[in-house]
């Protein structure tokens, strides 16, 4: 697949970095996308998805090193999952291998809550999957995005709350 997406770029240049991204956060966008779709060919769809968009915005990702680039790949790589599970939200849910069927009230529970997050602003919900998803510190994240720890303590809170009230408005309440 490398060779198709370096394809698509112009200069020499270009071809290097992108090369470095693939090599370096592949990987990391398949676990993030397979943590939200459950299914190993959904998730490789997400990640070229993802590959895709990236090449499409490449003039944002030259002049930002390889290390703090992480948080930006991890967000397109969520989204793209997440618009995956949107569009294939109507499909009927196919038996495992065990032959057990998930039950559909809490696959749509999943799907609601999984639309939900995605409905946060993008200030909030990039800072509450670094913490939530990879598992950061507020240390790590503040680094990373050049905020003060207590800036990233801030956005978490408030897109917690912020969560709590989509998810409350759409009418999918949690028991916990």
């Amino acid at each position: 697949m490398l060779i198709y997406y370096l394809q698509m770029l112009d200069t020499p240049e270009e071809k290097v970095r992108f090369e470095q991204i693939y090599l370096k956060y592949r990987s990391l966008m398949y676990h993030v996308a397979n943590s939200v779709l459950h299914n190993c060919q959904d998730a490789e769809d997400a990640v070229h998805n993802a590959f895709l968009r990236i090449i499409r915005k490449f003039s944002r990702f030259q002049n930002t090193s390889a290390e703090d680039l992480a948080p930006q790949i991890v967000v397109i790589a969520r989204n793209e999952a997440i618009s995956l599970l949107r569009k294939r939200k109507g499909e009927a849910p196919l038996e495992d291998q065990d032959g057990l069927v998930e039950p559909s009230e809490s696959i749509s529970d999943y799907h609601a809550l999984v639309d939900s997050f995605a409905q946060l602003p993008q200030t909030y919900r990039a800072v509450m999957e670094m913490k939530l998803l990879l598992g950061y510190s507020d240390g790590e994240i503040a680094a990373k995005l050049g905020l003060t720890k207590t800036a990233v303590s801030t956005r978490i809170s408030r897109g917690r709350q912020l969560l709590r009230d989509i998810v409350e408005r759409e009418g999918f309440l949690l028991d916990a």
